[in-house]
């Protein structure tokens, strides 16, 4: 054996190898609906805000970042993001939305649809554990208001990895299209923590699941993310929008 090798030995390597590719089991349970529940059993503090007391207004990226990350399966905050709003009950924050640039615009993937200039993602968002159940959907929709008016279409991502369906976007009336491009992705982690898939090229150079477990990262292929949308507008152009979606329009998952 050589003394730069990495596995003792071709079966070590293969074992390896295997388990770098095994597909991650989905959870049964959303992740964010798990950290809510842990936060409320060690918490006297009850959810008996009155939803109709809520106020919804623009905050900082800073107090976006300071609520959701620690419900956030992922654990980071979107590279860039543009819009963040909360809200808030009797002064007090208990939820918070990000909204960034939806980055496949770049690639013209949205000319075909009419969507491009009019496009932006709902990258993250998340609700104390003593806000009221539809607390979520109550800031999603007003937010989607206070965008600046050249967004005319929102969208946002479900991830089957973290136990998500999407049941908080459809409760807010976003149409679900499901997956949007074929093939696979890759969960990539450094030192246990979650990165994208856009920081790993930024890294190494390459997104693919086998290419970043050959370079040492600890990648694993998993399922892509299901893609919702919601419009905004006068109702003809909401129609038009929906429109070119239409046949991509799927019926809604129940959690």
């Amino acid at each position: 054996m050589r003394a730069d090798s990495r596995y003792c030995s071709a079966s070590c390597r293969q074992r390896a190898y295997r388990q770098r590719s095994k597909v991650a089991t989905l959870p049964r349970k959303a992740h964010q609906r798990v950290i809510r529940e842990q936060l409320a059993a060690a918490s006297a503090e009850s959810a008996a805000v009155d939803i109709g007391s809520a106020q919804i207004r623009a905050i900082t990226l800073a107090e976006a970042k300071a609520l959701i990350e620690p419900y956030e399966w992922l654990g980071t905050m979107p590279a860039v993001s543009r819009f963040a709003f909360g809200i808030f009950f009797d002064g007090r924050l208990g939820g918070a939305v990000v909204y960034s640039n939806e980055y496949a615009e770049n690639l013209k993937v949205w000319d075909k649809y009419g969507f491009t200039g009019k496009i932006i993602c709902l990258s993250r968002g998340a609700c104390a554990h003593w806000t009221p159940r539809n607390a979520a959907s109550k800031l999603i929709r007003r937010s989607m208001r206070m965008l600046p008016a050249r967004y005319r279409v929102i969208t946002a991502m479900a991830d089957a990895l973290a136990g998500e369906v999407g049941v908080v976007f459809q409760a807010a009336n976003f149409c679900f299209v499901g997956v949007m491009t074929s093939g696979g992705r890759a969960l990539v982690s450094i030192n246990g923590r979650h990165i994208s898939e856009r920081q790993a090229f930024r890294l190494a150079g390459t997104r693919g699941a086998r290419r970043l477990a050959r370079l040492g990262f600890d990648a694993k292929p998993v399922p892509r993310r299901g893609r919702y949308f919601a419009f905004r507008g006068p109702r003809r152009e909401r129609e038009q929008l929906r429109a070119a979606i239409a046949g991509m329009i799927k019926p809604r998952t129940q959690q």
